[in-house]
């Protein structure tokens, strides 16, 4: 069957709710790693820990250094009633070769204390994206109210797609234009975990972990926020964790860079193309969103020169395969030769993955890049990740990347107790190349 006719009964499999992790494991690093050694061979069992004793000098390890905001705003109308909005990402934003523009200014939607709408709902190309619920009953133009931090108004506007509306955020009188301002909402948002994690049971934990009253709501929700985040997250401006990365420590790295392993970085903001359900019967149907990336020279340079490429998590693997595809259309047209081409010599690590053995420039801007069966992986040679939902657009990149046998592993780790999702264990995946 074409790839482009995948039935995504497919890529359904019984995932008991004892399954889901609801609590990270503590320490990060503590998580189960099944290995897989690639076809025909027996999985090993191991943890988290054991990563750099799998990898050596050569390996490049390749992080997506992406930050959560505090993304879920829980609200109330100026009527008493609850309300939820998700932010996604700023509108406005223009993906170019080398840059990502910033978004217009948010909507300047003030209304006077005590009234339901605003004098002027956002625009479609202004504000942010977001998800609102209950959206069918909240009108354009709808003023909600944080009661945590009653300084920040979030005016809902037009309707974007089925799933997104147009929303302006505000602080005091100050529009939330830019994901730089994200931490302005520590206050009055959360951590934006994944529907299937009880968050009173993750806070609760977490709490008791660290000492803290799960009583109080403000100390909970920073340290479960805390714990949602990557030990090396820095670029601010994501809907939801790159969770493969939440099993790595300091004490990880340190020992991966001691035996000789390289580290690089991408930054790739986790929206809905990541985590958006396929509700489609075919692959071909499901609307992928964009998601906008940046991969800097230096990274793909040192891709370049790799033995191995090895990507923590799936939003990586994007945005490593988005950059290598639009690198090698930027080097076919200024070489003038066709891709089959040789426009390196061909001993070089660089000509085999695409890229050319010096990349002056980063490369940076939104993609919508699916892997499914039959892509093509250009950089990437192995592959950190956790274990996926069924039917989602994660499984068909892992089955992408490994062929069939991802279905032998998943049995495999649920027999054994694997924790699933974005709170549990962990795999070690070796690229199968298409037979």
């Amino acid at each position: 069957m074409s790839a482009s006719r995948l039935r995504m009964d497919e890529f359904d499999y019984e995932l008991p709710s004892s399954s889901i992790a609801h609590v990270p494991a503590e320490p990060r690093d503590s998580a189960r790693l099944l290995v897989d050694p690639g076809p025909c061979r027996a999985p090993e069992h191991r943890h988290v820990t054991d990563l750099p004793s799998l990898l050596g000098p050569g390996d490049l390890l390749v992080v997506n250094e992406t930050r959560v905001m505090p993304a879920r705003l829980p609200l109330r109308k100026r009527t008493g009633g609850a309300a939820e909005v998700l932010l996604l990402e700023p509108l406005g934003r223009r993906p170019s070769g080398s840059d990502a523009a910033h978004p217009r200014a948010a909507a300047r939607a003030t209304a006077p204390e005590g009234s339901r709408r605003a004098t002027l709902p956002p625009r479609s190309d202004a504000g942010w994206a977001a998800l609102v619920r209950p959206s069918r009953r909240i009108a354009n133009g709808t003023v909600l109210v944080s009661e945590r931090d009653p300084s920040v108004r979030v005016v809902v506007g037009e309707r974007l797609d089925r799933q997104r509306r147009a929303v302006s955020v505000l602080v005091g009188e100050t529009p939330l234009a830019d994901v730089s301002q994200a931490r302005l909402l520590e206050r009055a948002g959360e951590a934006p975990l994944p529907p299937y994690i009880d968050p009173d049971m993750a806070r609760g934990a977490i709490a008791q972990r660290l000492g803290v009253n799960a009583a109080d709501s403000d100390a909970a929700r920073t340290a479960l926020a805390d714990r949602y985040q990557t030990v090396y997250a820095r670029s601010d401006g994501s809907a939801a964790a790159p969770t493969a990365g939440l099993h790595l420590t300091e004490r990880v790295l340190d020992a991966l860079r001691s035996n000789g392993v390289s580290i690089a970085t991408v930054d790739l903001t986790v929206g809905l193309a990541t985590f958006a359900p396929v509700t489609a019967e075919h692959a071909d149907e499901h609307e992928m969103h964009t998601e906008h990336y940046r991969v800097s020279a230096q990274t793909l340079a040192a891709c370049a020169a790799a033995v191995r490429v090895v990507a923590v998590g799936t939003t990586t693997v994007r945005a490593l395969e988005a950059a290598a595809r639009q690198q090698r259309d930027l080097r076919v047209a200024s070489a003038k030769c066709t891709p089959e081409a040789a426009c390196a010599p061909p001993d070089d690590h660089g000509d085999r993955r695409g890229l050319a053995p010096t990349v002056s420039s980063d490369i940076s801007g939104s993609t919508d890049l699916f892997l499914r069966r039959g892509a093509e992986f250009l950089l990437v040679d192995a592959l950190l990740t956790n274990f996926h939902l069924p039917r989602s657009s994660l499984l068909l990149l892992i089955d992408a990347f490994i062929g069939p046998r991802w279905r032998d592993l998943y049995e495999t780790a649920l027999a054994d107790g694997y924790r699933f999702l974005s709170f549990g264990d962990a795999m070690l995946l070796r690229r199968t190349p298409p037979s």
